[in-house]
């Protein structure tokens, strides 16, 4: 008979022992990635029907931009806090009750819209608990492909993850304006709620391997003491590994990039086109994402894992440039195909050499800590990129400047949106140059030699 150890995973010797040595079917992982996948797609239809109802009924663009941060910012404030739970826990049910939670907030949301009682705080606070919820599934997720994918099938396996995410950012956007008219913002929110449901439906017989038992945390530590030093365990192993590291910076530094990009690619396609030609380019962007998820699966990623990450970030790099060089939709719709090709490949690449370098006993730590510096430069990048673009490059590009006629041949002209171009464009010029230095640096060109592949408990002195 199985026995369950405190920290609600399954300690009996013999069984880990099998679990490590026999097979792992990869269709197990496949049905969970469709569930993942499937609510996924749910989250996003709830966040695009309940931003537009914001709007519909304030008519402000404050109001509407509070959903977005509402349904972001807590991934960044809470997964760091939430790694501890992942490592101590069964994963099946940390997932199982990370969609139960989202769901409940969902629910509540529906019966308040439809009770007419549904006011913006109620609304933030509830899509804020919702995303608080969510925000323990990326990094049990991957913890849990580490344990059930051998390892010479991560790469694939994480291309399936980049693949669900592309067809969230293409499918999701296209249903959301296809159903809003004919089902209302109720119908968005019902189809979260049976989108979670299916997901609890796969996970609830799924059989996940269990990591090996670890040290618990001090008894005498309270909740928040705990989840405190464990966002200190995670931040530790990461800041003492140089390779590590620099990696960090590199894909918060994308991060950060994409950000920017996202918020001000429509102005700059609005300065010299119309908006159907803005879906257009961001209909480029999409297909770039789903191409390089594509790639990715065909191909199963690089031997050398680092060298495809710098690799892929530099021509990431070079792709910003080419969309800033002229005021061109087929120029901008090129950049954002190439930029947001590279992401997949990158993304998996980069978790494919953490999975293996990370110990299963920390993964779930030091995976927040890792998701929340790097997903916390994208609201910093939101904050940022409106004034920077209002008041430093969009003046600095405008017709008589006297830095206009210099830059202006780089950027397409000056002008409107010429601003935002020659911001890309430094921005693309600091990730080549980024990426350079990595490639000198001999902690990150030669993490996958000097850092050996994880064992599978703890080292001595992280555990807490």
């Amino acid at each position: 008979m199985q026995t369950e150890s405190r920290h609600g995973i399954d300690d009996d010797p013999e069984r880990l022992q099998r679990a490590a040595s026999g097979p792992r079917p990869f269709s197990r992982f496949v049905l969970l990635w469709v569930g993942q996948t499937v609510s996924g797609m749910g989250s996003h239809l709830n966040g695009f029907g309940l931003a537009v109802w914001m709007y519909e009924h304030t008519r402000s663009t404050s109001l509407y931009s509070l959903i977005a941060l509402a349904s972001f910012a807590p991934g960044v404030l809470v997964a760091p806090l939430l790694g501890g739970v992942v490592d101590r826990h069964d994963l099946r049910k940390v997932m199982m009750l990370g969609h139960a939670g989202g769901a409940v907030c969902t629910v509540l949301i529906a019966v308040l819209l439809l009770l007419g009682h549904l006011s913006v705080a109620a609304l933030l606070a509830l899509v804020a608990g919702g995303a608080a919820f969510n925000s323990v599934q990326r990094p049990a997720f991957t913890k849990t492909t580490t344990l059930m994918v051998a390892p010479e099938r991560l790469p694939r396996a994480n291309g399936l993850m980049q693949l669900g995410l592309a067809l969230g950012y293409i499918v999701a956007p296209l249903l959301s304006g296809t159903l809003l008219p004919r089902i209302g913002v109720t119908g968005l929110l019902t189809l979260d709620v049976i989108a979670a449901a299916l997901s609890l439906g796969v996970l609830q017989p799924l059989r996940i391997p269990a990591a090996p038992p670890k040290e618990a945390a001090p008894v005498k530590a309270s909740m928040g003491g705990r989840a405190l030093q464990d966002a200190a365990v995670g931040w530790r192993y990461i800041r003492e590994r140089p390779g590590l590291l620099g990696l960090q910076v590199l894909i918060t530094l994308m991060s950060f990039n994409l950000g920017i990009l996202q918020v001000l690619v429509t102005p700059l396609v609005m300065s010299f086109t119309d908006a159907p030609t803005l879906g257009a380019v961001m209909t480029a962007g999409g297909l770039g994402m789903l191409a390089g998820s594509l790639l990715l699966l065909a191909w199963g990623g690089a031997r050398s894992r680092v060298w495809a990450v710098l690799g892929f970030v530099l021509l990431q790099g070079l792709f910003m440039g080419l969309g800033a060089s002229r005021a061109s939709a087929w120029t901008v719709g090129a950049g954002a195909f190439g930029v947001l090709f590279t992401v997949p490949v990158i993304l998996s690449c980069n978790q494919t050499l953490w999975q293996r370098k990370v110990p299963t006993g920390l993964q779930g730590r030091v995976f927040a800590v890792h998701a929340a510096l790097s997903g916390g430069s994208i609201p910093v990048a939101y904050l940022l990129s409106g004034p920077l673009a209002d008041h430093v490059f969009e003046p600095m590009m405008a017709v008589g400047r006297p830095l206009a006629s210099a830059l202006g041949p780089w950027v397409g002209g000056m002008g409107p949106g010429r601003g935002i171009a020659l911001f890309f464009l430094l921005l693309g010029i600091a990730t080549v140059l980024l990426v350079v230095t990595c490639a000198l640096l001999p902690s990150v060109r030669r993490v996958e030699q000097v850092l050996p592949d994880a064992p599978a408990e703890p080292l001595p002195g992280l555990s807490t």
